[in-house]
């Protein structure tokens, strides 16, 4: 004998089975409704928070990497039981197994707070920020509510050496999908969820301290292979901060060598340039070329505290060394011209003299 339940049992059973082709793609919701039962309609989300999980200051040059804490503080804010569906199955499955797939549906629906597939992009707010994003995109896997990630994503950055202190803003853009809903088909118990996909944005902050900041600005040198002579280093203080004390040094290699290696600069405040001067002998047989000398300042921060500037590099041209013939002409030519000048100026006096005398007579 054919009753109503059985009717309805085997056309649930005949759109299972013409649904098990759309159930791998995702099945439309209309077609669920005529083979599942929706007891709960659950309200909440995902909500995910991020922070620092490392110092946010950062000193100009520098080459970090930033940590960033993700949380899910995401909140079930309510459900509400569809009481038809429930009844017509109680009276078509009974209460017993009716119940036992309602408790499977609320159980399962409690993970719409659950973000999945987390994917979070840094960048900068200001495109003109001095901060270079080394790695911007980075997978996160899944946050269930009340969760934070194991371990902090880690963003490559870097400082740029010209960088103006102050704070600056991060953007962290987060995608993730969440499970929107689920439904059970009595009597087998099978389940069907339903997703979303969701989009959140968030911001970190940065700080770049003050701190002052070296450059050189030029160098005067006229050097030769051979010479022994006074070079000229103009260092710049580009820094936010007053460099009290400060001392340039310089380390020199083949074909240089000094014994004067450091010069006094005194208080640089900041946008003050000063001169160093080093003497400098080059060896004989130096290739002319442009070298490059390696220098650094040493000096007392705000906190009086002793601090060195990053190495600097003091570009330095030398010249071909002058043949020997050419420096024996160089001095005869020198010589000649002193003693022309003395003569000049010596006649005159002689002359002056011998008048004198016989003026005197």
């Amino acid at each position: 004998m054919i009753t109503m339940k059985n009717v309805k049992l085997l056309t649930i059973t005949i759109l299972l089975l013409s649904c098990m082709q759309i159930a791998s793609a995702g099945i439309n919701e209309e077609v669920v409704s005529e083979i599942a039962s929706d007891y709960y309609d659950v309200y909440g989300a995902p909500h995910l928070e991020a922070n620092l999980a490392c110092d946010k200051v950062f000193e100009r040059g520098e080459t970090a990497t930033l940590y960033v804490n993700m949380m899910n503080d995401g909140q079930i804010t309510g459900y509400e039981a569809n009481d038809k569906e429930i009844d017509d199955d109680i009276a078509q499955y009974g209460e017993t197994l009716t119940r036992s797939f309602m408790a499977n549906e609320l159980l399962s629906d409690r993970a719409i707070t659950t973000a999945d597939s987390i994917t979070a992009r840094l960048s900068v707010v200001d495109p003109d920020a001095p901060i270079k994003i080394k790695l911007d995109t980075l997978l996160m896997g899944s946050l269930s509510t009340g969760k934070s990630l194991s371990s902090p994503a880690a963003f490559p950055i870097e400082i740029y050496d010209n960088a103006k202190a102050g704070t600056y803003n991060l953007q962290l853009d987060v995608s993730y999908r969440h499970q929107r809903d689920s439904a059970v088909t009595p009597p087998y118990g099978d389940t069907y969820y339903w997703y979303e996909d969701l989009n959140q944005t968030m911001y970190v902050q940065i700080v770049i301290e003050e701190e002052s900041y070296f450059k050189v600005m030029n160098t005067e040198a006229d050097l030769q292979a051979g010479d022994k002579e006074r070079i000229t280093v103009t260092y710049i203080n580009t820094g936010d901060q007053v460099a009290r004390e400060c001392i340039a040094r310089i380390s020199v290699v083949d074909p240089f060598t000094t014994t004067d290696d450091q010069a006094y600069l005194g208080d640089m405040y900041p946008g003050e340039s000063k001169n160093a001067t080093f003497d400098m002998k080059v060896a004989d047989d130096a290739t002319a070329k442009t070298y490059s000398i390696s220098s650094e300042i040493k000096y007392k921060d705000v906190h009086d505290k002793s601090q060195y500037s990053e190495g600097l590099k003091v570009a330095v041209d030398i010249g071909p060394a002058t043949p020997p013939g050419e420096k024996v002409k160089d001095n005869a030519s020198v010589i000649i011209g002193l003693l022309f000048m003395v003569g000049i100026i010596g006649t005159p006096a002689y002359m002056i003299s011998k008048k004198k005398k016989r003026n005197d007579k």
